[in-house]
């Protein structure tokens, strides 16, 4: 289970947008057709496009969530790691008492033993889904985050569509680096998460 792969959500979410833009864009190339001899000119939408690999790499509140994912899951390990290691020590030193050992205690053991086994299992099941539901928390925050900031970004440069791409899915087929609004969506979330302490945005 590997937390970035959950960007894959925002993107494919983002993908639709790309089809609802194309669908649009076939239809209002038709209106267009009509407007530009009623009215002249159509209006040409302003396109953007940003980075989410970028966004993972610099943007520092989503850094330091991976971090502290990073730290719970090691820690989660080790305490599964431990918790298994005991109950092996356990065994092994019941072992060794070799023809010592009754038929009685070897299946009060053998019972006893499974418990366990089988305690540390569902334990290992439910940190991994505590960890799970934090890391897809976190994502849609992530989400709101960049979707927040783009709405008052888009404020002072109106663009009709802005668009996401990524290593993982990437659903443009050609990047004209001119439409590329990654820096300054970059610039602005680590500004908002500075000034506000913690990352709370304004």
């Amino acid at each position: 289970m590997k937390l970035p792969q959950t960007l894959i959500n925002i993107a494919l979410a983002l993908a639709v947008a790309v089809l609802f833009y194309l669908h649009i864009s076939g239809r209002t190339a038709t209106q267009a057709g009509a407007a530009q001899v009623a009215n002249g000119p159509a209006v040409i939408p302003k396109l953007a496009y940003v980075d989410l690999d970028s966004i993972q790499i610099k943007y520092l509140y989503y850094k330091q969530k991976m971090d502290e994912f990073e730290q719970r899951k090691e820690g989660a390990d080790r305490e599964l790691n431990s918790a298994f290691q005991k109950i092996e020590n356990e065994r092994v030193a019941f072992a060794q008492r070799g023809n010592a050992i009754t038929q009685v205690e070897a299946e009060n053991f053998q019972r006893e033993y499974t418990r366990k086994m089988q305690n540390l299992e569902n334990q290992k099941r439910n940190l991994e889904n505590d960890i799970q539901q934090e890391g897809v928390k976190t994502m849609e925050d992530l989400k709101k985050r960049i979707n927040d900031f783009l709405e008052r970004y888009n404020k002072a440069h109106s663009y009709s569509l802005i668009f996401s791409t990524s290593s993982t899915i990437n659903v443009l087929f050609h990047k004209d680096t001119a439409f590329n609004i990654t820096d300054d969506v970059v610039a602005g979330l680590n500004a908002a998460y500075s000034v506000t302490g913690k990352g709370k945005n304004p």
